[in-house]
């Protein structure tokens, strides 16, 4: 006989969904993604400089849809490696902290933009998130284990 989910979520190491979170964890998180997503940047810089050249505003910026695909990717994995690191490096909820911290993050760069509204907060951290959750999985599954939280 399976057990029901409910009992899945409530029994055994790990499960326990009333542990707190590690807020140090979570600002560390902040830091670690905003600077890879400020390196990311740079990288793109790079790779589409012909693209920016002469690019006084955002509205001027013309892309083809491979570019735009590559800079999504390239976003993509530096809040995923940003979840990681916390994954691997953090005791508590980790897998959802690296997810907070994601948020966070992008939270901090659309108040810094002037560009925060709570639709732009949906639709750039629920990506960010989700990667930062998957990161914080692959890190706690490098450290031996994950718990579900």
């Amino acid at each position: 006989m399976t057990p029901s989910p409910a009992v899945l979520f409530t029994v055994g190491k790990g499960f326990d969904m009333t542990e707190k979170l590690d807020w140090k964890w979570i600002g560390i998180g902040v830091v670690t993604m905003i600077v890879l997503n400020f390196a990311a940047a740079l990288v793109l810089g790079l790779v589409l400089s012909p693209q920016l050249r002469g690019v006084t505003s955002p509205e001027q910026i013309t892309l083809t849809s491979g570019q735009m695909w590559l800079a999504l990717f390239v976003n993509v994995v530096s809040f995923l490696i940003g979840g990681f690191i916390v994954g691997v490096k953090s005791v508590g909820r980790t897998i959802i902290e690296p997810g907070l911290s994601a948020l966070a993050a992008v939270l901090i760069v659309l108040v810094v933009s002037r560009q925060l509204s709570l639709g732009n907060l949906f639709v750039g951290g629920l990506i960010p998130f989700a990667a930062g959750v998957l990161g914080g999985w692959l890190g706690e599954q490098r450290q031996g284990g994950a718990r579900i939280s």
